[in-house]
């Protein structure tokens, strides 16, 4: 037997632009989230008047269009020829988590060569004389990722005229920020709600067109898949499926992507990890407390530490009242001398 018998060849591919299936693709047009944009937009607007921005807190689960809104408002900015009077930047904190790795990066976008031996506070003033000769956009996209957010400080304090975007899935995350910055920073909150059943199947239907060649989609694969994309609240699972079932069907030689062919591509979902951050960082926690069942909250600290967590003990701790408030771990009071403590203990029942 030939491995190869029945390949579809290159012009017979069901594929018409495969990175139209990727979660980082920003289609033209973002549908269901115009509202959003638009208040985005709004908060850019006054740095075209000489005045200052308003600052923004996006949050929202992973997978509900935060990145896919807020990368559209800088990608209109500049076809629209706007980023000559506003400079946009767009940063990833999950790859640029720290001061140092942002400020490089900002000198990046900038065109700034001038970096070698500088320290983060020389880079900061010399980017801040740049920056400062018109309005700019700042957008930090998982921002909770940065180790330090001393950073925010540096740059509410040091630029004028600016817009401060910061996008993250946690909820709680603005009362973390230490005081000073949360004064400076007074951002408007919005918060991305999940799409419904109709958003989602709206948008993978869109992927699909651009993704797909013409009437090879079965309606009964998308309203599959997106009856699985809705159930998790994550487009990008359904981004993930569409890409997969169209490749099962490659596979299978078929000239049409069916029902079954979704099916097979959520069987295979289960053995698929699409990385939500907040989950992993509360398994991490939850993983800490069953190996170390019966430590105070400052002991699972100090071993977090050691581990090379970098949050603080108000915000470490908080994470952990969140774990004991959800059942997966018992806080138990505790004779300690003279006086009382409390020990976090694993919840075996879970």
């Amino acid at each position: 037997m030939n491995l190869f018998d029945n390949t579809l060849k290159g012009n017979e591919s069901l594929f018409l632009d495969e990175t139209a299936l990727d979660f980082e693709y920003l289609p033209y047009i973002i549908k269901f989230r115009e509202n959003q944009q638009k208040y985005i937009a709004d908060c850019i607007k006054p740095l075209f008047q000489a005045r200052n921005g308003k600052n923004l807190l996006i949050t929202g689960k992973p997978g509900v269009g935060k990145t896919a809104a807020a990368k559209f408002v800088l990608r209109e900015l500049e076809e629209k020829g706007l980023d000559e009077e506003v400079n946009p930047i767009y940063i990833n904190c999950w790859k640029k988590d720290t001061g140092y790795k942002v400020v490089l990066e900002i000198c990046d976008k900038l065109k700034y060569r001038f970096i070698q031996n500088k320290h983060t506070s020389e880079l900061i003033k010399d980017i801040t004389k740049i920056l400062n000769k018109k309005p700019v956009v700042i957008i930090l996209d998982e921002v909770d990722k940065l180790q330090d957010m001393q950073i925010l400080y540096l740059l509410l304090e040091d630029l004028n005229k600016k817009t401060i975007v910061l996008i993250t899935n946690e909820l709680d995350f603005l009362s973390s920020l230490d005081s000073r910055i949360r004064s400076r920073l007074m951002p408007e909150l919005i918060e991305f709600k999940p799409y419904d059943l109709e958003e989602t199947r709206g948008i993978l239907k869109q992927r699909i067109e651009y993704g797909f060649v013409k009437d090879v989609f079965a309606d009964e694969a998308l309203n599959l898949i997106s009856d699985k994309s809705f159930e998790k609240n994550d487009i990008r699972v359904g981004i993930y499926l569409l890409k997969e079932t169209g490749m099962i069907a490659e596979n299978e030689s078929s000239k049409v992507i069916l029902e079954n062919h979704a099916a097979k591509a959520i069987e295979k979902l289960k053995d698929v990890k699409i990385e939500n951050s907040k989950d992993e960082k509360k398994r991490s926690i939850i993983n800490l407390i069953k190996e170390n069942s019966g430590k105070t909250c400052f002991d699972l600290f100090t071993l977090y530490r050691q581990l090379g967590g970098k949050k603080s003990y108000k915000t470490f701790s908080r994470k952990v009242d969140a774990v004991v408030e959800q059942g997966l771990a018992i806080r138990k009071e505790i004779q300690k001398g003279t006086g009382k403590s409390s020990i976090i203990e694993y919840n075996l029942k879970v």
